[in-house]
C-alpha cells in the first residue's frame, strides 16, 4: 500500500466506512465540500468529530440540501457550520472532497449516500501529498468565502 495515495471502490467495498474512518482519525480540522450527505454513518462521524473538539466546516449543494434525506440539518443541530453552494439555479456545488488536519485529502466520484455505498460504481482516493492538499485547501477556502455571500435562491 502506498504511503501517499490509496484508492477505494464501491459498491459493497466499504466506501462509507472509509470516509467515516478518515473523519474519525482527524484530530484538529475537517473541511468538507460535498454535493450531498445522506449516509448516516458519514454524518454521524462528522458529529462525533465536532463533539471531540475537531473544527468541522461543511459546504453542500443548496438544491441537494432541500432533499428530505439530506443530513445538513443534523450537522447544523450539532453546531457544525454548513454553508450552501450553487450560485444560481443553473449551477451545482458538485465537489466531493474532504481535507483532514491539513495533511490529507479524500476525493473521487464517491457520493456520500447509501446508493453510492451499496449500488453505484464509485471511487474514493486518499492523497497524502502536501502540495495536493494545499491546492484543495485553497479551493475550499475560496468556496467558503463565496458561499458565505451567496443569497438564498427561492
Amino acid at each position: 500500500m502506498s504511503r501517499y495515495v490509496k484508492s477505494y471502490f464501491s459498491p459493497n467495498r466499504g466506501g462509507a466506512d472509509i470516509v467515516a474512518g478518515f473523519i474519525d482519525r482527524c484530530e484538529n480540522t475537517i473541511d468538507v465540500a460535498v454535493y450531498s450527505i445522506t449516509h448516516d454513518k458519514i454524518s454521524d462521524a462528522l458529529v462525533r468529530a465536532q463533539q471531540r473538539g475537531v473544527t468541522v466546516r461543511v459546504i453542500m449543494d443548496r438544491t441537494q440540501s432541500k432533499n428530505r434525506w439530506s443530513d445538513d440539518e443534523k450537522l447544523q443541530e450539532a453546531a457544525i457550520p454548513v454553508q450552501l453552494g450553487g450560485q444560481s439555479w443553473m449551477s451545482s456545488m458538485h465537489n466531493k472532497f474532504i481535507i483532514g488536519d491539513g495533511q490529507s485529502v479524500g476525493t473521487g466520484s464517491f457520493n456520500w449516500t447509501k446508493n453510492a455505498a451499496e449500488r453505484n460504481s464509485e471511487n474514493f482516493v486518499i492523497i497524502r501529498l502536501l502540495y495536493v492538499v494545499r491546492e484543495f485547501q485553497e479551493e475550499f477556502d475560496s468556496l467558503w468565502i463565496q458561499t458565505a455571500t451567496v443569497p438564498e435562491v427561492p
